[in-house]
């Protein structure tokens, strides 16, 4: 796919925001000539969708500055030939150039190798994407990824299998009666069968009567004491000592799907902070600072998705929640399997279940407040951007190394200050924001961010307490200035400039 100049400048503005690479954008400033980059290379060929580098651009600082290459042809010839001669398999390189202000610059578009050709590796070591880096491939990924190649032509449904020496007197009994009420609610075919028959037709149990794999996580009184991974980890993270993240109110979460949603979603409504939201009447209300029905997507997602192979489940692999000063993040083993990272994020229909019988029958249960677990529909995921985006939040970030999943939701604003413990369940303190005559869109997190904070901020400040640039933040700021909602101490465009409210 050739980019844009439109792209780029997208994906250059998405990463000041981030302040960092991402899983599938690498940037090199090129300036010395080409780059030693074999295990990115290598790393993006593994990737189910392959990764771009752009070059000609240096991130110091967070800027995300264009420079321009020096020698487009230079770079080009040697990228091509490290891959080449590094990486092996060699993956395919498209080269396209782009300038900006005068500037060339180089972006190279790194083609997946097919599942049959994975894994693509450097000096006998394989490797794949996370975060904005590149890590050698642990022992079972790769297992997962010569199983994914084996059975690339015959698909396995792990979720099919017997829970062995389990019976019916294992599942839940009021999941199981709603369950069946639903089921011949929506089937006419089987209306008239017995609740076993039921059961055993729409493959919760099996024909000797245990319950598959799919049946005692769907409907189980305690899937985990069978299979300990499908235990759910959440905790709030927290800068610690030499760079290494510290844990708080950690939780192991149990019980079958409705019940691990439930209890993860109140999880992760009781640790965020709050934000004051002003309705179309006038009024005030306080709301969490992500949205629920965006979080709960997620979560249901990973909880239905997830793989259940022995090369996750066999070795222990949880979904794991996280809460960082930055994000929520939500991670969970196994990657897409029949559809695409831009087919689920596109306007279009996508739909493609991981897991088919657990799939089909989580559609037919509910958690308490009577909300379904999924939908069904495909469209889950783009009520996700739809949700942050009228929010005025970052743009949610989807990652799939086809190994694990992860899917991040951005928070307005850096409370990585905020490190205090609070009991699950209250929220922290929230202060009164005012509006301007003709609120914008990001104008509420800006007016919080100067709210919140001891002081008047300057506008970089603004911009680490938001996550927003510096445009977005001036932009914001335009009408409150006018109303005299927020007052400037100093002049504007100099750099120590500092804003407050009034």
């Amino acid at each position: 796919m050739l980019w844009t100049p439109d792209d780029l400048a997208q994906a250059l503005e998405q990463m000041r925001a981030r302040r960092g690479d991402s899983t599938s954008i690498e940037v090199k400033r090129a300036a010395g000539g080409v780059p030693q980059m074999a295990e990115t290379l290598c790393a993006f060929a593994n990737m189910p969708d392959g990764g771009t580098v752009i070059f000609g651009v240096d991130e110091s600082a967070g800027e995300f500055s264009v420079v321009g290459v020096p020698n487009i042809a230079q770079l080009e010839a040697g990228i091509a030939n490290m891959a080449r001669e590094a990486v092996h398999p060699a993956p395919r390189i498209d080269f396209q150039t782009i300038t900006v202000d005068a500037k060339p610059i180089v972006i190279a578009h790194i083609a997946p190798l097919s599942v049959t050709e994975k894994p693509a590796r450097v000096a006998g070591r394989a490797f794949l994407r996370q975060a904005d880096g590149d890590y050698a491939m642990h022992p079972h990924e790769e297992r997962m990824i010569e199983v994914a190649r084996l059975h690339s032509d015959e698909q396995v449904d792990y979720d099919l299998a017997p829970a062995r020496g389990r019976n019916r007197d294992d599942l839940d009994e009021i999941l199981c009666s709603a369950y069946v009420r639903a089921v011949r609610a929506h089937d006419r075919r089987v209306r008239d069968c017995d609740d076993s028959q039921i059961l055993r037709m729409t493959n919760v149990l099996t024909a000797a009567g245990e319950p598959t794999l799919a049946g005692l996580y769907a409907l189980g009184t305690y899937p985990q004491g069978q299979y300990p991974a499908l235990t759910v980890t959440a905790a709030v993270q927290l800068p610690g000592g030499e760079g290494q993240p510290r844990n708080r109110n950690l939780q192991d979460f149990t019980g079958p799907v409705p019940v691990l949603l439930t209890d993860l979603l109140d999880w992760v409504a009781s640790n965020l902070d709050t934000v004051n939201k002003y309705r179309d009447d006038g009024h005030m209300e306080v709301i969490p600072e992500l949205p629920l029905n965006a979080v709960r997507e997620l979560l249901a997602n990973a909880l239905v998705h997830r793989d259940l192979g022995p090369n996750t489940l066999g070795i222990g692999k949880q979904i794991q929640v996280r809460l960082t000063p930055r994000n929520l993040f939500i991670q969970s083993p196994g990657g897409l399997r029949g559809v695409s990272l831009a087919q689920i994020e596109s306007v279009e229909h996508a739909q493609a279940a991981v897991n088919q019988r657990l799939y089909q029958i989580t559609k037919r249960l509910t958690t308490p407040d009577g909300a379904s677990i999924i939908e069904g529909e495909g469209g889950g995921i783009r009520e996700v951007f739809r949700s942050t985006e009228a929010r005025g939040l970052p743009r949610p970030q989807l990652i799939d190394t086809g190994v694990q999943f992860k899917a991040l939701l951005w928070r307005s604003r850096d409370v990585s200050k905020d490190s205090a413990p609070r009991t699950p369940g209250t929220a922290r303190s929230t202060v009164v924001v005012p509006r301007s005559s003709s609120p914008t869109r990001n104008e509420h997190t800006i007016l919080a961010a100067l709210a919140s904070a001891d002081g008047p901020l300057t506008v970089h400040e603004v911009v680490d307490a938001t996550g927003m640039t510096i445009g977005q933040v001036r932009y914001a700021l335009n009408q409150p200035l006018e109303d005299g909602i927020v007052v400037m101490e100093g002049k504007q465009g100099v750099k120590s400039t500092r804003y407050r409210l009034q």
